[in-house]
C-alpha cells in the first residue's frame, strides 16, 4: 500500500510530525521559523528519527513559500501560532502579526491536498473571535472541504491543556 504523503507548517519540534508518521504518513517537508525547534528537528533527523526520514526541513516564515511545489500531497498539517488567541495573551487574534492562519489557508489552497488538520489552543473559541473562526471556516469550506471539529485533551508533563482541531477533507 502506497503511503500517505504530507506536509506540515509550523512543525515546532516535530510532535505532530511523529504522530502523523506513526499514523502512516511520510513527511515531504517540515516548514519552521524558530531556529532553535529546527535545529531539534534537523538533530533528531540525522539521529535517524524514522519520522524525519527523507524529509525537507526548512526555516522559513511562510509567507515567503510557494506551496504550489507541493500540490498534490495527501495532508496539510500544523499549529499555527497560538498566542494571538492565546488566554493568557493580548487577544489581539487577526490583529496580530503572529496570525498565521491566513497563509494556513493559503497553503491548503495551493497544495489542494485530500485533508488538512490545524490545530490551535482553546482560546481561539472564545466568542471573542467567532467571526474570525467562522471566516477561517468559510475560507475552508470554499475549496471543497467540510469541516469537522474535534476537541480533545493533550497530556503534556502532568499539565492538562485543551487543543482545538480542525479537519476537513476533499469532496472528490
Amino acid at each position: 500500500m502506497k503511503k500517505l504523503t504530507s506536509i506540515e507548517l509550523f512543525s515546532g519540534a516535530g510532535g505532530l510530525a511523529l504522530g502523523l508518521h506513526d499514523a502512516g504518513f511520510s513527511h515531504q517537508a517540515l516548514y519552521e521559523w524558530n531556529a532553535s525547534a529546527v535545529e531539534t528537528l534537523l538533530y533528531n533527523q540525522a539521529m535517524g528519527y524514522p519520522s524525519l526520514k527523507g524529509c525537507t526541513i526548512t526555516r522559513a516564515d511562510v509567507r515567503s513559500v510557494d506551496f504550489r511545489k507541493h500540490h498534490g500531497v495527501d495532508l496539510v498539517a500544523g499549529g499555527p501560532p497560538c498566542q494571538p488567541f492565546s488566554m493568557g495573551g493580548k487577544a489581539a487574534g487577526m490583529k496580530d502579526v503572529r496570525d498565521m492562519f491566513p497563509q494556513a489557508i493559503r497553503a491548503v489552497a495551493e497544495i489542494q491536498p485530500r485533508a488538512f488538520i490545524f490545530e490551535n489552543v482553546r482560546g481561539l473559541l472564545r466568542p471573542a473571535f467567532s467571526n474570525y473562526v467562522e471566516f477561517i471556516r468559510l475560507q475552508m469550506e470554499f475549496p471543497g472541504f467540510p469541516i469537522s471539529e474535534n476537541i480533545s485533551w493533550d497530556q503534556n508533563l502532568a499539565r492538562l491543556q485543551r487543543h482545538k482541531e480542525r479537519m476537513g477533507d476533499s469532496t472528490e
